[in-house]
Formats: structure tokens, C-alpha cells, sequence
């Protein structure tokens, strides 16, 4: 019996591999975490992207000078990912492309990274152990004050998809049971994606907590433009208004207010030291 987020992601890896640069809109998303890479990430060193997917992320960092790892599920995902990497000139040693499970990173010598991106796997992690789990597997790899980027889904994301993509009518009432145990249990079985876990937002600070992290920022990968995806469409049409609305997006994508409501969350932390106290 195969892996069913295994088999979702099988389906289609140049739709992942599209998804953040698809539209002005998916770019948002992919602008706001990379600024957030930019500002938290040291100058070099090597770098485990967990769960990234067909690899835009590991690509980009790996034409930038890092040493990447890219991890995932998805046996499509990687071979995508080699192709890609064969086709921008990136040399192996640069950059490994592998498939695995992120509750087992045992294939990895503890504080092997300078850096780790799980931007996948903790809302594909519906049991509360797995997602520590995950976690305690990131902080064991990485070295001492390295810093660890997560993406996850907030628990309004499901409800506020249907409205935006026109299927809430239609979803009626068959699908009502379904926003009913997202909402209040965060997870449902007859959800469209599986095994897809939606969080409350100071879920992740209490989950970095109990890992040897401390969560230094949380972000709404969208900001205020969460959700509004004709309008930002048309806005990136306007080189000007385009770099302003990045500008403001990213200037308020931290205030509490854009949390609940967001699209993606992304959060940044770094690793504690064993006695609980940051790494000098």
C-alpha cells in the first residue's frame, strides 16, 4: 500500500514545480520566503531542504553557492528535481537529490546543516508526535544556532479556498462534515488533499518549544493580500504597483492580525543549545 501524500505529489511534479511562479499572485509567496531566507540565512555552508518538493528552493540556494540536500517523498518529485538540476548546470556535489521520509533523517550525521527548510512536511504530519518528531529529526542535523524555516497551513485556509475558488455552493452539504472537523480538530479524512493537517497559528510556537527551537518570526506568505488572487493578478501588470505591493506585503506580512487569515504560514527559528539556551 503505498504513501497516499506520496502518491498526491506522483501525480502531477511539474504542477508543484509551477505553483509558485504560475501567477503574480503564487509569486507573492515565493517572494516573501525568500526574504526571509535572505535575512535569516548565514552567507554559506550546506543546507537540507526537507520535503521541498520538485526543488525550486534547493535549486535556487544551490545556484547561490549553498551545498543542498533535497529530501522528499515523492519519487517523482526527485527525478523532476535531477532533471532540473542536469538542465541548470548544477554539479552533484552541489547539490543531492533524494527521496525519504522526514521522520527519518538517520541517513544524516547529527549537526551535519548550517540551515534546513520544512516547508512541506509538518501540515502532511496529522498526528501531533510525527510533526515533534519531524522536528526533533531537524534540530538532531543541525548544527548549533542554525536556523530552521517551516511553512504551514492556518485552519481558515480550507474554508476560505472554497470560497475563493467558487466550489463552497457546490460543497454543500456534502462537505459541510468536512469544514466542521477542519475546523475544530484541524484535519479531515474526506479532505480534497490528504492526510493535510491546518493549524492554529500559535500551534508552531508551542511545537518549536517542545523541539529545542525558539520561533523567532511568523509570517502570512501572502500578507494582507491573502486569498485576493484577481486582484494582485492584475496588479502585476504594473511593474510600479507590483514592487509596492511586494513592498507592503512584505512591511506587514509579521502583524498577528494577517496570521489566522493567511494562506501559508511561514516561520523562522533557530536551535536552541542543550541547556536551552541559544548557541554561541
Amino acid at each position: 500500500m503505498g504513501n497516499p501524500v506520496a502518491d498526491y505529489y506522483n501525480q502531477s511534479p511539474e504542477l508543484e514545480w509551477t505553483r509558485l511562479t504560475a501567477s503574480p499572485y503564487r509569486r507573492i509567496e515565493y517572494e516573501v520566503v525568500r526574504f526571509f531566507l535572505d535575512k535569516h540565512l548565514p552567507s554559506q555552508g550546506a543546507i537540507l531542504d526537507l520535503g521541498g518538493g520538485p526543488g525550486r528552493y534547493a535549486l535556487a540556494l544551490a545556484k547561490q553557492g549553498w551545498q543542498a540536500t533535497l529530501l522528499d517523498l515523492s519519487e517523482a518529485n526527485i527525478r523532476f528535481a535531477e532533471t532540473k538540476r542536469k538542465a541548470f548546470g548544477i554539479d552533484q556535489r552541489r547539490m543531492s537529490c533524494q527521496v525519504g521520509d522526514a521522520l527519518d533523517l538517520s541517513r544524516f550525521r547529527g549537526e551535519q546543516f548550517d540551515a534546513a527548510l520544512c516547508m512541506g512536511p509538518l501540515y502532511h504530519l496529522p498526528s501531533l508526535p510525527d510533526r515533534l518528531q519531524c522536528l526533533r529529526e531537524c534540530r538532531r542535523v543541525l548544527k548549533p544556532q542554525a536556523p530552521l524555516f517551516v511553512t504551514v497551513l492556518p485552519r481558515l485556509t480550507y474554508l476560505r479556498d472554497a470560497l475563493r475558488c467558487g466550489s463552497f455552493a457546490g460543497m454543500i452539504p456534502r462537505q459541510a462534515a468536512v469544514f466542521d472537523e477542519i475546523f475544530e480538530q484541524g484535519i479531515s479524512q474526506a479532505s480534497m488533499v490528504p492526510q493535510t493537517y491546518y493549524c492554529r497559528p500559535d500551534e508552531v510556537k508551542l511545537w518549536f518549544e517542545q523541539t529545542g527551537f525558539e520561533l523567532i518570526e511568523l509570517a502570512s506568505c501572502h500578507g494582507f493580500a491573502s486569498f485576493m488572487d484577481d486582484r494582485v493578478n492584475e496588479i502585476g501588470k504594473n511593474a510600479e504597483a507590483w514592487n509596492s505591493l511586494i513592498r507592503w506585503v512584505i512591511s506587514t506580512c509579521s502583524d498577528p492580525q494577517a496570521l489566522s487569515m493567511a494562506e501559508h504560514l511561514v516561520g523562522v527559528g533557530w536551535k536552541r543549545g542543550n541547556s536551552g539556551e541559544r548557541a554561541c
